[in-house]
């Protein structure tokens, strides 16, 4: 078994992965001219001499590096002369600062680094959704060397065999996703995050995630949906072993340095005791890297009172508010690798309603508030409140008042949000 995960930038990490099963890990700069799969305000806020001195503490330490340049859309910027250029500005100097691969979401990508900068590996991003395999193939003919599977098709069992067996090149599997299984605003939310981490962007507009909204209330309302999402169990590990999968991918990149060694080491151990949403991307006050609170502050785009209410959306701890015993789900595996779940619906096959009962410890009534809090949040992107400026905040565009009005929404973000 070989486990990748997400680079958090701390070196002591590396030094704590020694004798582990890790044998890369991925990242990228919070902004550059592509974009990644995640946020720019949510990763560490890291410059192009840092990543390179990771690079390298990587390499001293036998590890490999891949640069993610993930995000399913470009723009166009690759049909314009400044466009191309920067692209090519950007490979060029991950190429020099030694990275083995580069992690990419579309064709052009894979053509432009095999053509001008063949020294890099390519990975093929889950942001390609490769489910089937044609298209595993037909990647794989393009020159990949490593197909990063959609995580949709973690319980498609005969799929991933036929797979598996179709091509030659590495295939990985992502273990700890939470994502809602074939979510509908999965599309819309990937494509946002691209944009949110492409350099240039940034003071275009506000990034509020409506996409992540829908999609944690969802996870509140319909809890049994967490048990339905296509995470692979630690003890489950074997199962896929079984038909040939040996490459395994931990996220996240925002999380802090203990909390990733706690999910290496049950993967790695194949067994884990607690809350099985412990090991996945939830709210949890001091799990993870803080905020970059300053992206929120932008009076001239949106209410930023408003938006501030953001602290006390995200204020709660959903592994209190919903178990989901790891060691009563042992077997749970087995009915998914018979049936096939794109043929029925839930209400028809009933089988994880079932199970959830039997496993799950919801409190109810606090689960109902948090979901209303983000429910009546993510109403004020639809109805256009969280964009009316009332009067006094014109005094804000004002770069001195902007600053003072920043250092205090600063302050007041991190209070609601226990960020040190």
């Amino acid at each position: 078994m070989k486990l990748r995960l997400g680079a958090n930038w701390d070196v002591s990490l590396l030094d704590a992965l020694r004798g582990t099963s890790v044998d890369a890990l991925f990242g990228k700069l919070p902004f550059d001219v592509v974009g990644g799969a995640r946020p720019g305000f949510v990763l560490p806020q890291v410059d192009r001499n840092d990543v390179k001195q990771y690079i390298q503490a990587c390499h001293e330490r036998g590890l490999e590096f891949s640069y993610l340049l993930n995000a399913p859309c470009l723009g166009n910027l690759q049909y314009s002369r400044k466009g191309y250029g920067e692209l090519v500005d950007l490979l060029e100097w991950i190429d020099q600062s030694g990275a083995d691969s580069v992690t990419v979401g579309m064709p052009y990508l894979i053509d432009l680094t095999r053509k001008r900068f063949p020294r890099l590996k390519v990975k093929i991003s889950t942001t390609a959704r490769v489910n089937t395999v044609r298209k595993a193939l037909q990647y794989e003919a393009m020159g990949a060397e490593e197909i990063i599977i959609d995580e949709h098709i973690n319980r498609e069992f005969k799929t991933l065999e036929a797979i598996r067996k179709a091509v030659r090149c590495n295939l990985e599997l992502i273990v700890n996703n939470i994502c809602l299984w074939q979510c509908p605003y999965n599309y819309e939310h990937v494509n946002h995050d691209g944009h949110a981490s492409r350099e240039g962007e940034e003071e275009e507009y506000c990034y509020l995630q409506y996409p992540g909204y829908l999609c944690l209330y969802r996870k509140l309302m319909e809890p049994v949906e967490l048990l339905k999402s296509p995470w692979i169990r630690p003890e489950d590990i074997s199962h896929y072993e079984e038909i040939g999968y040996d490459h395994f991918k931990i996220t996240e990149r925002f999380k802090r340095t203990p909390l990733l060694l706690e999910h290496v080491r049950a993967y790695e151990t194949r067994h884990y005791d607690g809350n099985l949403l412990d090991l996945f991307t939830l709210p949890r006050k001091g799990a993870f890297t803080p905020v970059h609170l300053e992206y929120f502050i932008k009076p001239e785009h949106v209410n930023i009172m408003k938006v501030s209410e953001l602290g006390k959306v995200f204020d709660l701890e959903f592994r209190e508010l919903i178990q989901l015993d790891n060691r009563k789900l042992d077997g749970f595996i087995e009915h998914l690798k018979t049936k096939d779940c794109n043929h029925t619906s839930c209400s028809d096959c009933g089988y994880c309603e079932t199970v959830f009962k039997k496993v799950a410890v919801v409190k109810d009534e606090e689960v109902r508030r948090a979901a209303q809090r983000v429910r009546d949040f993510s109403e004020k992107l639809i109805s256009g409140e969280i964009f009316e400026i009332p009067r006094s905040h014109l005094l804000f565009r004002i770069p001195f008042f902007k600053s003072l009005l920043k250092h205090f929404l600063r302050r007041r973000l991190k209070k609601e949000q226990n960020i040190d």
